[in-house]
């Protein structure tokens, strides 16, 4: 199956780029995810659990691609086959598109069925990318930004 993704981060696409690259950094947001261990700078070991039992687990590797601004992977060994891209596109100065596409097979015919049935896969994609969005833009600016400490001391407008 195809599933493609769009969300837009509120960070400069240097900076999105660089913080989605260290899964080290947020792999405690996952909900689902049960393994995400970087082996190699461009290998993942990773995992994660669906409805009924359904337990997902490849090896995930780095592909080369021409773009600066696109990653690609492709999944070795477990229970699913994988292939993806990410791209990055800056919308403005502090506004990043990424986009996500994966084809992805189930190697079992009775969870496969089930996938076509429940989409479970894509809802585990549509929950994933929700958690790191949150978790990025929770942290991306100073929490003064938002919500000032003290607002009856703040400027009256006019």
């Amino acid at each position: 199956m195809l599933l493609e993704k769009t969300l837009h981060m509120s960070q400069p696409l240097s900076e999105c780029k660089a913080r989605l690259a260290s899964i080290q950094s947020y792999r405690r947001q996952f909900v689902m995810v049960t393994k995400a261990t970087v082996t190699s700078s461009k290998t993942v070991d990773f995992s994660f659990r669906g409805p009924l039992g359904f337990s997902a687990r490849t090896v995930l590797l780095a592909v080369d691609s021409d773009s600066p601004d696109e990653c690609a992977f492709e999944s070795v060994g477990g229970n699913i086959d994988l292939m993806g891209l990410v791209n990055f596109t800056e919308i403005r100065p502090t506004c990043t598109e990424i986009t996500l596409a994966v084809h992805y097979e189930i190697k079992s015919k009775l969870f496969a069925w089930l996938d076509r049935r429940l989409h479970f896969v894509d809802a585990f994609v549509n929950s994933e990318l929700r958690s790191i969005r949150a978790h990025f833009e929770g942290i991306a600016a100073p929490y003064v930004e938002h919500a000032p400490v003290l607002p009856m001391f703040e400027a009256a407008t006019a």
